[in-house]
């Protein structure tokens, strides 16, 4: 299987799952529960399952981390993927055959998006892990489609504008024409506004866009 995929837009989606725990026969069950729809990868102890995450976090959906083990438990990872600030992307689920009450409170402060028991029921936990993955995934690809929406209307802002700079030159362009006094006149009314504005308190709260823009409108104070 593919470790990714994409959508009918072409953004990426992640699709492989990693496994952390210390026991190789784990790995293996919960592998062959998810590998029917998703890669998988296997870390065989916390350190090791952190480094895999850094290493190419973008390709990881979901990561089932195993509580007790070598090294660094489930809940040192926990606070190291916090700390990276992976939790917010990659949901992580904790697996665990002791379900002590500080340790599930603790998961799920710091961020883990469920606890789930072993011996894990597989159509159980694939129906909740696939779930959230899910979620996940449709967040991303909204928050990608609506960053796209958001640059094509910046690019559709930016061209009326650059189209009513247009507008205004050439009615100016054409006071000049008409009259080479008045011409004359509203390209003295810009140059001062725009020297107003930078040199004195008026424009203090201004950038340079605004000043160039408000410079540009006050060729229209005699159009009529």
């Amino acid at each position: 299987m593919e470790n990714a995929n994409t959508y009918p837009d072409g953004q990426w989606q992640s699709n492989t799952i990693l496994i952390v725990d210390d026991d190789a026969i784990n790995r293996k069950i919960l592998g062959k529960i998810f590998s029917e729809y998703y890669a998988i990868q296997e870390a065989r102890d916390g350190r090791e399952g952190i480094w895999q995450i850094q290493e190419n976090p973008n390709r990881f959906c979901a990561v089932l981390l195993d509580v007790l083990m070598p090294e660094m438990n489930g809940i040192e990872v926990l606070h190291w993927l916090k700390k990276l600030g992976f939790l917010e992307k990659i949901p992580t689920f904790l697996i665990t055959s002791e379900s002590i009450e500080s340790v599930m409170r603790e998961a799920y402060e710091l961020g883990v998006m469920d606890v789930i028991s072993k011996p894990v029921i597989s159509y159980v936990v694939l129906r909740r892990v696939r779930s959230v993955i899910e979620l996940f995934e449709a967040r991303k690809h909204l928050s990608a489609v609506v960053e796209d929406q958001n640059l094509k209307l910046l690019k559709q802002a930016e061209r009326i504008i650059e189209l009513n700079q247009g507008m205004i030159e050439a009615l100016a362009t054409a006071i000049e024409f008409r009259n080479e006094e008045s011409g004359g006149h509203v390209h003295r009314i810009c140059g001062i506004t725009k020297m107003m504005l930078e040199k004195t308190a008026f424009g203090s709260d201004l950038d340079e866009k605004e000043i160039e823009n408000i410079a540009l409108a006050s060729i229209m104070h005699d159009v009529g």
